[in-house]
């Protein structure tokens, strides 16, 4: 039940299945799978001598090169695909699509195929990007538009249902097992997305999912959530290494853009980050940031041993000047000079932007007792302060919105009164409100902030069972903890939770699951992905909140950071007026 030993078992079979020299041609997304789970030698050593994507239009002729084409089977590269065939590059075209490919689109493409250049037609279910093995993606071209009424953006908002029905359907076809589909009450996106789900396998593609059994003793669920349950995780600095780096340099397409650091190798601009081809990165993802640094010191005390140099290496910037001199790099020496790196890159930006002192105030307001005073007293010192970014700011004022909803009306107001006079833009400020609007106590099914103190039994027994490390900035354990924990017990409320395919009420509840599909419109974060990778780990040995052998799979419509939750409101905001909100700003 491994996502990306799957998603690696179908490049394999598509690129043997082609003999002899070849050209792998891919679209935004598949250039995104293969790169999760194939590295460059690994593709080289496939005889795969070209990759580009179908949509560079590419004119030259490479009549000695089979093409392999791993693509989604939309509008879009249907027609890019009849633009080819036109007139053919290559000696002959195999297609692999990630999805059920409509028989429409076929015979457009077998009509303009006058040269019978396609050999082979065939699906491999990846409709997805698998990000680790529990871990996965149907990312969105327009991710705002789910955290928006739909009627707003009735179009957008029904292209992203059928974007995620189709990733859904083929995850679901990849593990071959039939999903029992249960949604949060009150998200109309989540429950929408369910009725998709179960008119395409019960209706529409009856005969594809006829396999397995319906239903059963622990038969798997597939629990689809609203992230605007849980706005929370995603404003939160970071100190487990994935997150990190996410939250602080940003994550794209599974690389860090480091060109903006002085004197980078130009072979490491762009830090891919790996498990298939990073033993170190697949190792220490889940890290806190004081862990990865031992473990980096390690790395380069090895590197420094083998060259005969090794000295005081104790400092990053020891690290760094040793890595600087290398030559011609190794592997490893490549791999330690990539996480040297990265880690001075965090470790600047910690010092920067104080987030330590930061993060003790975030999880003051996330997990602690209710302190009103106190708390509106911290935020209101930290904001304005020149040791902390306005980006830091802002982050701080939406948690206290967000935890004084209630009854702390007056002090978010003076709040972010005082972000405005600290500069910071009037449509930045008004986020805020947004944030309460779309994603308040009345648009909740949980509350967030209800025994949320470490003091709880559920917090201490989760925390003993997920990898980090206890301290004052990583106290948090995200709600989607606590709700899987109740799924996999039997003890999820119907009410809050509702079944897609059958009634309320109707007969007996159905045995616990072992296994849960997890997904979050609205996306994900890395923070959650470490809960669930820890509870996987606590459940296959018989520890841990979950029954054992319970797996969870976590998937999305992309993975958060704070800045893109931010950005997406602000996608919202800008989609219709402003909402007055309780802060009384525009």
């Amino acid at each position: 039940m491994d996502l990306l030993a799957i998603a690696r078992y179908y490049v394999d079979r598509m690129l043997t299945e082609v003999s002899g020299m070849k050209a792998l041609l891919l679209d935004a997304e598949t250039t995104q799978s293969i790169s999760g789970v194939y590295s460059q030698t690994d593709i080289m050593n496939q005889e795969v001598y070209l990759v580009e994507k179908l949509e560079a239009n590419k004119t030259d002729k490479l009549p000695h090169l089979k093409a392999v084409c791993f693509l989604r089977p939309t509008r879009e590269n249907i027609a890019r695909l009849r633009r080819e065939l036109r007139d053919p590059r290559f000696g002959g075209y195999h297609l692999f699509f990630t999805n059920r490919a409509e028989d429409l689109r076929l015979q457009d493409l077998a009509e303009l195929d006058t040269k019978e250049a396609v050999l082979s037609v065939q699906e491999y279910f990846t409709d997805f990007v698998a990000l680790a093995g529990h871990h996965f993606a149907v990312p969105l071209a327009r991710p705002h538009v789910v955290l928006e009424p739909c009627e707003w953006e009735y179009g957008a908002s029904s292209e992203a249902i059928a974007r995620m029905t189709d990733g859904l359907a083929a995850l679901a076809l990849s593990l071959r097992r039939h999903l029992s589909i249960r949604y949060q009450a009150g998200s109309e996106v989540a429950e929408r997305l369910g009725a998709s789900l179960r008119h395409l396998v019960e209706h529409e593609e009856r005969e594809l999912f006829g396999f397995g059994v319906r239903g059963g003793d622990g038969a798997p669920v597939l629990l689809l959530l609203d992230r605007r349950d849980d706005p929370v995780t995603p404003l939160l600095s970071q100190w487990t290494y994935q997150a990190m780096l996410h939250e602080v340099l940003g994550i794209v397409g599974g690389c860090v853009d480091l060109r903006h650091v002085p004197g980078v190798k130009p072979e490491f601009a762009r830090a891919v980050l790996s498990t298939a081809a990073d033993p170190f990165f697949a190792k220490h993802a889940g890290s806190n940031f004081g862990e990865v640094g031992v473990a980096v010191k390690q790395l380069v005390d090895d590197l420094a041993g083998e060259q005969r140099a090794g000295r005081d290496l104790a400092s990053i910037e020891a690290m760094s000047a040793f890595v600087e001199n290398l030559g011609s790099l190794s592997h490893q020496q490549g791999v330690a000079y990539k996480h040297v790196t990265l880690m001075g890159e965090l470790s600047a930006a910690v010092e920067a932007r104080g987030l330590m002192a930061v993060s003790e105030v975030e999880q003051e307001l996330a997990c602690a007792g209710a302190a009103l005073g106190a708390h509106a007293e911290a935020v209101r010192r930290a904001v304005g302060d020149p040791a902390h970014a306005p980006d830091d700011w802002l982050r701080l004022a939406a948690l206290f919105a967000l935890r004084y909803e209630r009854d702390g009306g007056p002090q978010a107001a003076a709040l972010a009164q005082q972000l405005r006079e600290a500069g910071v833009p009037r449509e930045r400020v008004a986020l805020l409100g947004t944030l309460l609007a779309r994603c308040g106590a009345k648009e909740r099914v949980s509350d967030l902030f209800q025994d949320r103190t470490l003091s709880s039994r559920f917090a201490v027994l989760a925390k003993q069972h997920i990898k980090g490390v206890e301290n004052v900035y990583t106290q948090h354990v995200p709600p989607l903890v606590g709700t899987l924990e109740r799924l996999a017990k039997g003890k999820l409320s119907e009410a809050e939770y509702p079944a897609a395919d059958r009634a309320a009420g109707a007969g007996p509840p159905p045995p616990p699951p072992r296994l849960i599909v997890a997904f979050v419109v609205g996306g994900t974060t890395y923070e959650e992905a470490a809960a669930v990778a820890g509870l996987n780990a606590a459940a296959a040995k018989g520890e841990g909140p979950l029954p054992p052998g319970t797996r969870v799979l976590l998937g999305g419509t992309g993975v958060q950071n704070s800045s893109s939750f931010l950005r997406d409101l602000a996608e919202v905001a800008a989609a219709t007026p402003a909402p007055q909100g309780r802060l009384g700003l525009r």
